[in-house]
């Protein structure tokens, strides 16, 4: 069985292909797009394909794309789901919920974009389980965004499933649609003798030089031969069309359908209206806003074959997207606008789409229905559609009566365009409008523009000084705080946390303090964190781990990004790592996408994953540097010198530091400087530069100080505290382990604990070090830091053979050169070795001299060779320079040299030898 070819004149390679795919659909799952002009056949393929899977067992669910629901997500999926009721009760809990919310028809969490996805998949799978399943949707070019993507899902998904989807898409020049990634079939205008051929069997009466001239005006399309030839009169006279018919056969048809509709009873245009408005076709949606017997009057419309009744009788469509156009282009603006109003009516129970329609409806300010837009809009939001949310609020606002109230919701819109969906332009030419308002201070502006300013420019001068002035000048409510007011608190921390200068912190630590306590992802709880880490209440942390359990049935954006925020200061990422990444995957956020990837690069790098890491950092670089998030890039940067600086790639380190510092630095942006300094000082580390290691960190803090609102200073302590002890510095040293400890940061994750025990043993005396080095490692949980635990052993292993204990030092050296190879810490790897050379586990240098080089005069060589004077040399080796000096002085004659210099060209040269140890 195939499509008939005589009921599809000039279509017979089509009309095979389509054949051959419904087999290949039955067999195990195909996917194909009909592409083409306006009137060249592709419903026509479409409704014989479905005709005739239908007819071969097949279970037919059609949709189609309205222009009029672009902007509404998951609008087209709507109309494919909505027919499936029974299959969607037999999924899974979760994946029926995710489809409930994300259509409307249910509320909760809102669910990731993957989750909904996942669950459409597994919806039609349901559906094709007793018999094939095919689903056709039409004029997918106006399919909104997010059914587009759900379409394009399942098409990759199809193979093994039974299932099989065929789409139409218009091709037009002047607006061409973007790509699905489907496999596409150009459907081509027919030839002059089809088009000859199709007149003659269809208006044999017609003279022949009419359908001739028929012909030649329609240009081998099929739609407007049809529809030319039937207002065609013998004579060569044609009605119900504007003067000429050489703008095109698609606007012309157009005119023929106007013309078809205008003839039709006025109750039946009505009728009509609201399908067309309505979009998913649903009878019963149709009869809640017609009336009783309001479907009665579509006879008419039937029976001129201009819409079509589905068998089921729950559903109506329109023959062509060309009539529902005509329809709607045919009414006045009050006859649309009343449909609106009737269909918002009859949509009380699905709040966006009534607001939609609402918002159709009202052409004058009306603060009840702006209100009910502002609900709609933030229903959109909590379901993850950041941009319907923000197309409803610049709808509610225009529609809002009050001028305070209209700049409240436009700078909600311009908030949520910048800070979760990530277009800029959007929310700059939404600003614009809120600017050009009378007395325009509003916490919700202040916020929006301190926003955009602060992440495109790094101008927290600005951003401060906007979100200061409108804070002072607004009442203080008296519980927790909400709505602007906290989007406010939310930028002014941030806008103080990049800047790190007390100007900016200090009036913030100022308001906290008139503060109640708030949830954890609320930003008087990061402020707070922000300002005192060591100083967070247990009932906070413990209501912290709570919210970042409930993270895997919590989607909002905004929620997800607030809430790891707060964790990655209390060392929690971990536990966000699902939730932040259903945020970069789900791809509707892509202002929240910026920060989740954030997180997922410092979680990667703690975990001593720094490839990934790295990676991700490059693709948070890459996508800032495209969308103009310029200040989420340093933060780019600053992990990616980090990933460089432990796995010591010096040159990498410093280009990221560097391209930090000439950002930061001009717009006196502290915080960012620090993070440079902090990759640096570890790099410098690695290498065993460790005057320079000091330099950097103390850049970030003086020593013995922990500043609030400096989280670099608590990171960067054990390497400040090292940097002192192996440059001298041991009062300096002294003092910032016991301000460490003193700070109380030890109680809040594994890795505080092992930091601050690691330093109190680095400067504890001699007698009480191996002990207070014992209790660091054997903090519980301290496996997740792995890069840290390595820091420990080697320290350990330094302070045990510098009191010549070499046996045991050993142990914790060969750890830390473990642990470190394990990671690709190779600066720290060569660090370690070094130190188990000196301690006798090493390769002796063999020559005619070299013979007789001891495990510690080799050392001593190498460094020498490197440049290092004998100071410097002593320091590294806990050596005292007149050792390092007679040390050389017998390495001379056994290397056949009798100049420094000649060093590196002697060590070269020389081969290695076997094993060599030492007790």
């Amino acid at each position: 069985m195939g499509l008939d070819p005589t009921g599809l004149v000039g279509r017979e390679r089509e009309s095979a292909d389509l054949t051959a795919f419904l087999d290949t659909v039955a067999a195990g799952g195909a996917a194909l797009l009909l592409t083409g002009d306006p009137g060249v056949g592709k419903t026509a393929l479409l409704d014989a394909a479905a005709e005739l899977a239908a007819a071969q067992g097949m279970r037919v669910v059609r949709g189609s794309g309205v222009e009029y629901e672009t902007d509404i997500s998951f609008a087209g999926l709507h109309q494919l789901v909505v027919t499936l009721a029974p299959e969607l009760d037999r999924l899974p809990r979760s994946s029926r919920e995710a489809l409930d919310v994300a259509l409307g028809l249910g509320a909760g969490p809102a669910p990731d974009r993957i989750a909904v996805l996942n669950a459409t998949l597994a919806l039609f799978g349901e559906a094709a389980r007793e018999q094939p399943l095919l689903l056709v949707v039409d004029d997918l070019h106006v399919v909104d965004d997010a059914s587009r993507s759900a379409v394009g899902f399942v098409a990759r998904r199809l193979g093994g499933h039974r299932i099989g989807l065929l789409g139409a898409q218009r091709t037009e020049a002047d607006a061409p649609a973007p790509p699905t990634g489907l496999a596409e079939q150009q459907i081509a205008p027919l030839t002059d003798a089809d088009a000859l051929r199709l007149l003659s069997r269809r208006f044999a009466h017609l003279p022949r030089r009419i359908l001739s001239s028929v012909a030649r005006d329609a240009q081998g399309n099929p739609l407007a031969l049809l529809e030319f030839a039937a207002s065609t009169s013998v004579s060569g006279d044609r009605q119900g069309t504007a003067a000429g018919w050489g703008s095109g056969p698609g606007r012309d048809v157009r005119a023929l359908y106007a013309a078809r509709v205008a003839r039709l009873p006025q109750r039946t245009r009505e009728t009509l209206l609201l399908a067309a408005l309505e979009g998913s076709g649903d009878i019963r949606v149709l009869e809640a806003a017609d009336g009783p017997g309001g479907l009665d009057h579509l006879a008419p419309a039937e029976r001129d074959h201009l819409v079509k009744v589905a068998e089921s009788g729950r559903t109506v469509r329109f023959r062509h997207p060309l009539v529902r156009s005509a329809v709607v282009d045919g009414a006045t603006g009050e006859q649309r606008r009343s449909a609106h109003r009737k269909l918002a009516l009859a949509l009380a129970d699905q709040p966006e789409r009534r607001g939609d329609h609402l918002a159709r409806a009202t052409t004058v300010p009306d603060e009840e229905t702006a209100a009910v837009i502002e609900s709609a809009a933030r229903s959109s939001l909590r379901r993850g559609d950041a941009d319907g949310a923000i197309t409803r609020l610049r709808r509610a606002a225009e529609l809002s009566p009050g001028r305070a109230a209209r700049r409240r919701r436009l700078s909600q819109a311009a908030y949520i365009a910048a800070w979760v969906a990530g277009h800029l332009e959007v929310s700059h030419e939404i600003m614009r409008e809120v600017q050009g308002e009378p007395a325009a201070r509003s916490l919700a502006a202040a916020a929006a523009a301190g926003f955009l300013v602060l992440v495109t420019d790094g101008d927290a001068d600005t951003a401060h000084a906007l979100l200061k002035e409108a804070v002072e000048l607004a009442p203080l409510p008296s519980g927790p705080l909400r709505g602007e007011w906290e989007t406010a608190l939310f930028t002014l921390t941030l806008a103080s946390q990049y800047s790190g200068r007390p100007e900016h912190w200090q009036p913030l630590a100022d308001l906290l303090a008139g503060l109640p306590e708030a949830s954890p992802a609320a930003a008087a709880s990061l402020a707070r964190v922000h300002q005192y880490s060591g100083s967070v209440p247990e009932d906070l942390l413990r209501r912290l781990d709570e919210e970042i359990a409930r993270l895997k049935d919590q989607s909002d954006a905004d929620v997800v990004i607030r809430t790891a925020l707060t964790a990655s200061y209390l060392d929690r990422l971990p536990g966000c790592r699902e939730a932040v990444t259903r945020v970069i995957r789900d791809g509707g956020a892509v202002g929240a996408s910026m920060p989740a990837l954030i997180f997922v690069a410092l979680d990667d790098l703690y975990a001593g994953r720094w490839q990934p890491s790295a990676d991700a950092a490059a693709e948070l670089i890459a996508l800032c540097e495209e969308t103009g998030y310029h200040l989420f890039a340093q933060v780019g940067h600053y992990v990616a010198a980090m990933a460089a600086a432990q796995r010591g790639d010096l040159d990498a380190c410093r280009d990221h530091c560097e391209a930090v510092w000439g950002w930061s630095q001009p717009r006196g942006l502290r915080r960012l400087e620090n993070c440079a300094h902090q990759a640096a000082a570890r790099a410098a580390l690695g290498a065993a530069d460790f005057e320079t290691a000091y330099r950097h960190a103390t850049a970030i803090c003086a020593p013995g100080e922990l500043p609030p609102f400096n989280p670099e200073a608590l990171w960067c302590a054990l390497d400040l505290v090292e940097a002192a002890v192996r440059t001298g510095r041991h009062a300096e040293a002294q003092r910032h382990a016991m301000a460490l400890r003193d700070s109380g940061v030890a109680r809040l994750s594994s890795r505080f604990a092992l930091s601050t025990a690691t330093v109190a043993a680095m400067t504890s005396p001699p007698e009480a070090m191996a002990r207070c080095f014992e209790e660091a490692l054997a903090v519980p949980g301290i496996e997740q830091w792995p890069f840290e635990v390595g820091q420990a052993h080697l320290a350990y292993g330094e302070g045990l053979r510098r009191q010549g204990r070499n046996r045991e030092a050993r142990v914790h050296l060969g750890a830390a050169h473990s642990r470190f190879e394990e990671l690709g810490a190779h600066s720290w790897q060569t660090r370690a070795a070094a130190e188990l050379r000196a301690t006798g586990m090493t390769r002796t240098a063999r020559g005619k001299a070299g013979e007789a080089l001891t495990p510690q005069e080799l050392e001593v060589a190498r460094l020498a060779a490197t440049g290092l004077s004998n100071p410097q040399i002593a320091s590294r080796l806990f050596l005292s320079p007149r050792t390092v000096s007679s040390h050389l002085y017998r390495v001379f004659p056994k290397l056949g040299i009798t100049a420094r210099a000649e060093l590196r060209d002697a060590l070269q040269a020389t081969p290695p030898g076997p094993s060599a140890g030492r007790p």
